[in-house]
């Protein structure tokens, strides 16, 4: 019998943390209180997305995201930069997840593979993104919801 998929399940966003390559840490990499959500399936299926936690709100509510040209454009930005989601699907391997993502906020990232090394201890998750030698790293800990 297999192993079950340690990842099934939704995850919470606890930090986001980026690792200078001098190692110098800063905690808030994505504000003080950033908020996500992270789900993977048993059949391979993968959705995150995670915000800055103190967003503003915009000046005007649109009725749909077919209606924001009525909403300023500084303001359009800052909602797009302090927001990030994709989904696709994954593949673990060892201490890696791949995710094979189909969509994104980020339209370059569409078809691309985003490695990411995983420890995971109990209920929380931490994924990090390759460490390089001449670029900021991060690293996103997830607390287990279900």
């Amino acid at each position: 019998m297999d192993d079950p998929n340690p990842l099934v399940g939704t995850w919470t966003l606890v930090a986001i943390r980026a690792i200078a390559p001098d190692g110098s840490i800063n905690p808030e990499a994505y504000g003080p209180s950033p908020v996500g959500r992270l789900t993977y399936t048993a059949d391979g299926h993968m959705t995150v997305l995670f915000a800055q936690g103190d967003r503003l709100p915009l000046s005007h509510t649109p009725a749909s995201p077919f209606q924001l040209e009525a909403v300023p454009r500084p303001e359009r930005a800052q909602a797009f930069s302090s927001f990030s989601a994709y989904a696709g699907t994954y593949t673990l391997a060892g201490n890696t997840v791949t995710h094979h993502v189909a969509i994104a906020s980020i339209p370059n990232r569409t078809g691309t593979d985003l490695v990411r090394i995983l420890s995971l201890e109990g209920d929380r998750l931490t994924l990090k993104t390759p460490p390089s030698a001449n670029s900021t790293h991060v690293e996103l800990v997830w607390q287990r919801l279900s």
